[in-house]
């Protein structure tokens, strides 16, 4: 009888202690998304779990996952720059995003997202082609660079989501990927 309860309290102390690791370990969660594998900085702050927590809510990689991000932040008086160099194992290109962090918000100041594979990329370039008048003017222009561009940026030309930039030297085509279609042409002019 004695080593039956000796057995018992045994187990719950046991299990009274894992319940406290458990706990002390969720207290402190990972905000990393499922998304990002790994995260790489340079000059990383005191605050960088912060920062990290509100970039996470914008950026996004296109139909993929980033394998690694880069960040690199440079303090500017009361600002930070933030510089992210995000890339994916599907695509050569990386995405880049700016920032200015102010100690309570993320502003974006500029982006180039390239990193787009090589299945949605000829996906566009091929919906862009679908458009006479896109491939009358790129008929010897080579190849194209593929986009993508941001919802905030897009609304301007079309709605708020995102599209993708398809550009030969000299025409550009806006896509919209969903709709699988043309939303927008535009030409260099020649004088």
């Amino acid at each position: 009888m004695d080593t039956k309860i000796k057995l018992v309290t045994g187990s719950i102390v046991l299990i009274l202690i894992l319940s406290i690791g458990l706990s002390l370990n969720q207290g402190q969660p990972d905000v990393r998304p499922s998304w990002v594998h790994q995260v790489e900085w340079s000059d990383k702050p005191d605050d960088a779990a912060k920062i990290e927590e509100l970039l996470w809510a914008e950026i996004i990689p296109y139909r993929t996952e980033y394998e690694i991000v880069n960040i690199s932040a440079k303090r500017e008086k009361e600002d930070m720059r933030l510089r992210i160099i995000a890339r994916t194992k599907d695509s050569d290109s990386p995405d880049i995003y700016d920032f200015v962090y102010d100690e309570k918000r993320l502003l974006l100041t500029g982006y180039l997202l390239e990193a787009v594979s090589p299945v949605y990329r000829n996906e566009a370039i091929g919906i862009a082609l679908g458009n006479q008048e896109v491939a009358a003017s790129v008929a010897n222009a080579g190849a194209p660079t593929v986009r993508r561009i941001l919802p905030g940026t897009s609304e301007k030309f079309y709605a708020p989501k995102m599209l993708l930039s398809v550009t030969w030297r000299g025409t550009s085509a806006l896509i919209d990927p969903d709709e699988r279609k043309v939303v927008d042409v535009w030409k260099e002019s020649v004088n």
